[in-house]
């Protein structure tokens, strides 16, 4: 490869140099564990988890630097799949640490055009754990602590105009008429000390 002659086109292509495919053993398994995918055989890598092993065509994209393999700094990744016949897709806009969403940020699950699930605010080591989640086909949102897929901490659901607030533990709450489940199924709050 031929550098460029000027300073910043050469540190330019330094950052957005190819550093190979990611390790086997870090390598994203659908339907398995979490791992890096390359956006190509000398591509970025970004990390992605919650993919179903029926997932086919998975491809990535990302707008940052990516100086050791894994993308790094602010920008856009986005990971697609088809996956039942349905494009499916992840967009993240905010910082990424290793390929990790990290810190301020906006994550969009998509299938097909819908919009399925926003998540707005703070993530760590790729999970989100605190902010805005919005799920726009029934009108969802919760604002608050989240701790893997569950509203966890002080936090406000709005469903249909009416507000359940409270200290959530693993997507329960209980509340003077008895326990309030989201993301879960309710009987697993249920006479349980959660």
């Amino acid at each position: 490869m031929t550098l460029p002659k000027t300073p910043a086109l050469a540190l330019m292509a330094l950052l957005f140099a190819a550093a190979g495919p990611p390790p086997e053993a870090e390598r994203m398994v659908p339907g398995g564990r979490g791992g890096f995918v390359s956006d190509g055989p000398d591509g970025c890598w970004l990390w992605a988890s919650g993919i179903r092993a029926t997932a086919q065509r998975l491809t990535t994209s990302w707008t940052g630097p990516c100086p050791e393999g894994p993308a790094e700094g602010e920008g856009r990744a986005e990971v697609r799949w088809l996956e039942d016949g349905v494009e499916r897709g992840m967009i993240y806009e905010g910082h990424l640490r290793r390929g990790k969403n990290e810190g301020t940020g906006r994550l969009t699950l998509t299938a097909g055009k819908d919009i399925r699930v926003i998540q707005h605010g703070t993530f760590r080591d790729d999970h989100f754990v605190s902010g805005r989640v919005e799920i726009p086909g029934p009108g969802i949102v919760y604002e608050g602590g989240w701790s893997i897929a569950h509203p966890n901490g002080p936090g406000r659901l709005v469903i249909n105009g009416r507000v359940i607030e409270g200290d959530w533990i693993n997507g329960c709450l209980r509340t003077p008429q008895g326990w309030v489940a989201f993301t879960r199924a309710a009987r697993e709050c249920e006479g349980r000390d959660t």
